[in-house]
């Protein structure tokens, strides 16, 4: 007599593992960023205050980020923890689609092994820890992946629009996803059996709903002058007409030996680049490296241009984790390339403590930070500088916030509580160089009196020319190490004359 059909779906052992290994990661990582104990670094609580002011586009960014913020803060409140905690929810979902993608292609051994590889690389690891694009943009990534491989299995409309719907909201976290159809073309032109798809109608609609997802950002640009296409233009500096970087271009690529992990990064590029025809051949890893290597191609030509990031590159790795994993366990495969694979996992699993608890590290092995040797220098000292503004603010209550840097006030309205919405950039040449700039103004604010907190040691000619008194204020110090603090002078401007006075 056979067994009654169990009600429960049965999950396969090696994804049981995974979700057990997720479980504890995630765990992990919520107690290593509650003990951390560093402030919020400046983009964290630009996209917080965007988060409280939800609009189609912002001065550097597409919407989502500040969508998810907006979600997470809803549900537990405004602190460092909540803010950050998108990326401690995503990156699970991320790296199951790691696994679907894997298993679809291959078996729940390549598959396992591709989400551990993938969530444990370097830049996942440390972007668990904070609230970035990379975080939902990987998310959408890997969402328009697995429904472009199952739009390619049985040409159904659903999957078709799924890709465009995951493309769609990838345009509105960050349009590098625009490198998502370079791929896709790519792998139907590179591949005979597929390439009929080129004249596929449902790939074009799949296409048209992803540019009607994305035009309200598009619409949000036009009307306001484009801000973040010249955003786009200036952190790239591809506009610069200096010619060739290829200095930028090698620190691009050498960061990407942390980004994936040292071992791992060295060994997909060897995979890649040594006897290609050995995997070009296999339509699995030609699908594989058209997912990765257009994104680091565009990426890294950027850089010889004029400069990026080593995270720009990130979405490389998501197709690139699962091409090494194939090629490195997959049957056949020789010890030694096992022994590599083992290698590289263990490393990238050693440095996420190491990283994690940087401070217990150097403490136990006296270590003395400084602002050399410290790299989390930059997310130390806020909320400490947020309460002695607090304080100086509340003999002032009449008096608004003024600073003429973007770091300056995102720090301040994150930490000073009520927070000071009202804040306002000091920006006489109305200049659109940053968020603040697009979003704050004096207009209307004349005879209004302000807090002005700069880093400048005087206060400069046309800002005193612009009220009718100005009296200093005992300066905000925070100490961070014994060579590095947060020094900012305060004034107490009286009486906002408007900019013209100081022409």
């Amino acid at each position: 007599m056979s067994d009654p059909p169990s009600l429960v779906p049965r999950v396969e052992p090696r994804l049981a593992l995974l979700l057990v290994l997720l479980t504890g990661l995630s765990l992990y990582r919520l107690a290593a960023l509650q003990l951390a104990g560093l402030d919020l670094y400046v983009d964290e609580a630009q996209y917080w205050l965007w988060s409280r002011h939800l609009a189609w586009g912002y001065y550097s960014k597409p919407p989502v980020i500040a969508v998810l913020i907006a979600a997470t803060t809803a549900v537990c409140g405004n602190g460092e923890l909540c803010v950050k905690s998108g990326a401690l929810l995503v990156y699970p979902l991320v790296t199951l689609l790691v696994w679907l993608i894997a298993r679809r292609l291959y078996d729940a051994r390549i598959a396992f092994w591709s989400a551990t590889a993938f969530v444990l690389a370097p830049g996942v690891s440390f972007s668990s820890l904070i609230i970035s694009t990379d975080v939902p943009f990987f998310l959408f990534w890997g969402a328009a992946l697995y429904a472009w491989l199952r739009a390619l299995e049985n040409d159904a409309w659903r999957w078709w629009l799924a890709v465009g719907l995951a493309g769609g909201l990838g345009l509105l976290t960050k349009y590098t996803m625009g490198i998502f159809p370079l791929c896709a073309v790519l792998h139907l032109a590179c591949t005979q059996r597929l390439r009929h798809h080129l004249w596929n109608p449902k790939l074009y609609a799949g296409a048209l709903l992803a540019a009607a997802i994305f035009a309200p950002n598009l619409v949000w640009n036009a009307r306001h002058g484009w801000p973040t296409l010249r955003h786009t233009e200036d952190i790239s500096q591809l506009g610069n007409g200096a010619g060739l970087h290829w200095r930028s271009l090698g620190e691009f690529l050498g960061g990407q030996f942390a980004v994936m992990g040292p071992v791992f990064f060295g060994a997909w590029l060897a995979l890649t680049v040594w006897r290609p025809r050995s995997w070009w051949a296999d339509e699995r890893l030609r699908l594989l490296a058209c997912f990765s290597l257009p994104f680091l191609g565009v990426i890294g030509l950027q850089a010889l241009l004029g400069r990026a990031n080593a995270n720009w590159g990130a979405m490389t790795y998501l197709a690139a984790s699962i091409f090494l994993v194939a090629r490195l366990l997959g049957p056949q495969r020789s010890g030694a390339r096992r022994w590599l694979f083992a290698l590289g996992l263990a490393l990238n699993f050693a440095l996420m403590p190491l990283a994690y608890h940087f401070d217990r590290w150097t403490s136990a092995l006296g270590i003395a930070l400084t602002a050399k040797n410290d790299p989390y220098k930059r997310v130390r000292g806020w909320a400490e500088l947020g309460r002695q503004a607090q304080v100086l603010q509340a003999q002032f209550p009449e008096a608004l916030f003024l600073a003429d840097d973007r770091e300056t006030l995102s720090e301040l309205i994150y930490y000073v509580h009520p927070h000071p919405y009202d804040a306002v950039l000091w920006n006489p040449q109305r200049v659109i160089d940053n968020s603040f700039a697009l979003s704050t103004t004096m207009d209307g604010k004349r005879g209004y009196n302000f807090l002005y907190v700069t880093r400048k040691a005087a206060l400069p000619p046309d800002l005193l020319a612009s009220f009718q008194s100005a009296e200093a204020l005992p300066p905000l110090h925070v100490t961070i190490h014994p060579d590095f603090a947060r020094d900012y002078k305060v004034w107490r401007l009286i009486g906002f004359k408007g900019y013209a006075a100081a022409r």
